[in-house]
């Protein structure tokens, strides 16, 4: 390793495997999110870290002794492969649920999702409350949280519920403080999950208790980031099923968790306040709040991976198309929608974004009176996407399509067919 030169996953987590660090000693030695290791550990040499994490690793080798510089050098010259079989297989042990696959909602699990949040709630309001167990708790939660943009969101219910038992049993016995601390931030970000993945299914109530169990965990810790995160994600409910008044208030709480910071959580707060704005016909507040988020984006660097929770350029261009959507200025949101589709071109497992970003293009044909051309990218957008991606949130945009169509336009028989489509449940989950 020559220092200045740029270092990929593989080589940060040789240097993490060399200084003996679990993913969190070593983030936080660092100074960077759990997960941001836990995606080198996941992509090693595909994966290449920000400039300024680049310096944080080159200090970090400069300043460990000789006996660790030994070890990584090693560990380098053995290879990726030799890597991968280092790692115990205990400490990816988890508890391992089959997602069940259904038509509709699922009722006896809905069921335990309720049961479970209330049983987190009295926890944590009682002062919720091993490390190698938190450890092992952390790593799976990053392991969620990489995997979530992928994930169908019955799936992520099946399987983050489990996590979260667990984490909620050990917290009903009194721990450390520090323990105490780690396992409000495991129980936040799980909980965010869940509240996400409700949200996409049109769990409007529900997801709105889970965020707030989100929050209740996350201002349980010093970890001002994480309580900013959640709030930002908590505004994209009552956007999608709610008041824009209250996506405004949620935005701007997270962003006054961490004034004048750059942040991804501040960044997608901006973003989400220009949208909700844009909704309420506040078209100059839109447009200084999109001039924070881009300015945010810009000192961050684009993201490395497509993450949960990360916020990167295509997914600032979503929210421009939304906003620009929102408020008529067609020409300029066709701009930002080409911009975003052409780079989620790049990650094809990611298919709910570009989909929302199809139909606020809809939304502008129709703006435009293109009655024809919006129905018919509607009903591609519909027709084409997994089924298990068809959630209530995107049938929310797509009903937005038909809403934008002049009235005199509605007779037409691409509108009925859309209708049709929409009323034959072809968006109903899986």
């Amino acid at each position: 390793m020559v220092l200045g030169r740029p270092w990929t996953g593989f080589e940060a987590v040789a240097l993490q495997e060399a200084t003996r660090k679990s993913v969190r000693e070593f983030a936080a030695h660092l100074g960077v999110e759990m997960t941001t290791v836990a995606n080198w550990r996941a992509g090693l040499s595909s994966v290449t870290p920000r400039p300024l994490t680049q310096e944080l690793l080159d200090t970090l080798l400069v300043q460990v002794g000789a006996e660790v510089r030994e070890r990584f050098e090693q560990i380098l010259a053995e290879g990726e492969q030799a890597l991968g079989s280092r790692r115990s297989p205990t400490r990816r042990a988890a508890v391992s649920v089959q997602a069940e696959p259904s038509a509709g909602y699922d009722v006896a699990l809905m069921s335990r999702l309720d049961e479970a949040r209330t049983v987190i709630d009295r926890t944590l309001a009682a002062s919720t409350i091993g490390t190698a167990m938190v450890d092992l708790m952390e790593e799976r939660a990053a392991g969620r949280v990489l995997a979530y943009t992928r994930t169908p969101p019955t799936e992520v219910l099946s399987t983050v519920l489990p996590d979260l038992l667990e984490v909620q049993s050990i917290s009903t016995q009194r721990q450390p403080a520090a323990v105490q601390s780690r396992l409000s931030e495991v129980t936040a970000v799980l909980g965010l999950l869940i509240a996400d993945a409700l949200m996409k299914l049109g769990q409007s109530e529900r997801a709105n208790y889970w965020y707030g169990t989100a929050r209740m965990a996350a201002d349980d810790t010093a970890n001002r980031r994480l309580r900013a995160r959640v709030r930002a994600q908590h505004a994209m409910l009552p956007y999608y099923y709610g008041s824009p008044e209250q996506a405004v208030m949620l935005a701007r709480s997270a962003q006054a968790q961490l004034p004048e910071t750059a942040d991804d959580a501040t960044a997608l707060a901006a973003a989400a306040e220009a949208r909700a704005l844009a909704r309420l016909g506040d078209a100059d507040g839109a447009d200084l709040a999109l001039t924070r988020a881009r300015q945010h984006i810009d000192a961050l660097g684009d993201a490395v991976s497509d993450e949960a929770f990360r916020f990167s350029e295509k997914r600032l261009l979503l929210y421009q198309s939304g906003t620009l959507t929102n408020l008529g200025r067609t020409a300029e949101a066709r701009s930002a929608q080409e911009r975003g589709l052409r780079l989620y071109r790049g990650s094809p497992g990611i298919v709910v974004d570009p989909a929302l970003i199809e139909l606020d293009a809809a939304i502008c044909h129709a703006l435009d009176g293109a009655v024809d051309e919006a129905c018919e990218l509607a009903t591609r957008v519909l027709t084409t996407l997994p089924p298990e991606h068809r959630t209530t949130i995107v049938m929310t945009r797509a009903a937005a399509v038909v809403d934008a169509i002049p009235e005199p336009g509605r007779g037409r028989r691409t509108v009925g067919e859309l209708r049709r489509l929409m009323a034959a449940g072809a968006g109903e989950p899986r």
